[in-house]
């Protein structure tokens, strides 16, 4: 055989050796006990639909491994039996995007809040004005955003069979029901009414995320309390 051959032979072995070893890379971005069942067989066929003399994966391919990590990584791991688990994440996933929907209902309406404040105190100054956006809206869409985060953070850890993440989840919606009785006792009925709206809706998918994950103990609660189990006999 030629040194000619050997080095072209040597060539698509070092391509296709470079090639798989950044197909390795890139699946990292899937859970290890995944890879350890799946890697072989996905590598398989990525190798076997490259194109010949490539070293690299394509961006397309990147971004499908990404996109496919990623969704393995989210997706919950407790059983398709317990339902109630099941809506509850999903609620709660409605309850982050929620969470930055009122973010943007806030920061959109500031000038008809502001607008509503002055013809009812016409005597406001901006200095005043300045003071509220730094000391009250600011905070609310931070802490919203933050809310989101920790909604989604949340999702994951219950999809994870982690019951604490029930309790904390529930002290999560304490809060913003909280915060939402207190907005109406100062009058954020009057001066934004989209801000409540806003407010409302995302309540109203936070308690019933918790009330599907509080779904379970109710019947051992009902026993301690001598009621009984919930539900027909």
């Amino acid at each position: 055989m030629s040194n000619a051959t050997n080095n072209v032979m040597n060539n698509v072995t070092n391509e296709a050796a470079d090639l798989e070893s950044r197909y390795r890379s890139w699946l990292r971005w899937y859970p290890r006990s995944y890879r350890r069942a799946h890697e072989s067989e996905i590598l398989e066929v990525l190798l076997a639909g490259a194109r010949e003399g490539r070293r690299r994966p394509e961006p397309m391919e990147c971004l499908d491994l990404v996109r496919g990590g990623l969704h393995a990584r989210m997706r919950p791991t407790v059983p398709s039996r317990d339902r109630s688990a099941w809506a509850a994440i999903k609620l709660m996933y409605l309850s982050a995007a929620a969470e930055l929907a009122t973010a943007v209902v806030v920061l959109a309406t500031t000038g008809d809040v502001r607008s509503a404040i002055v013809m009812g105190d016409p005597g406001y100054t901006a200095a005043r004005w300045r003071a509220e956006l730094t000391g009250s809206f600011a905070p609310l869409v931070t802490g919203a955003v933050l809310a989101a985060c920790l909604c989604l953070c949340l999702a994951w850890v219950i999809g994870r069979g982690h019951r604490w993440a029930r309790a904390a989840f529930a002290l999560v919606a304490g809060v913003n029901l909280a915060s939402l009785l207190h907005g109406l006792a100062g009058g954020s009925a009057v001066y934004a009414q989209a801000d409540l709206f806003a407010g409302i809706t995302l309540c109203l998918v936070q308690l019933a995320a918790v009330a599907h994950l509080l779904h379970p103990y109710l019947p051992k609660v009902a026993a301690l309390w001598g009621a009984g189990p919930i539900g027909p006999a």
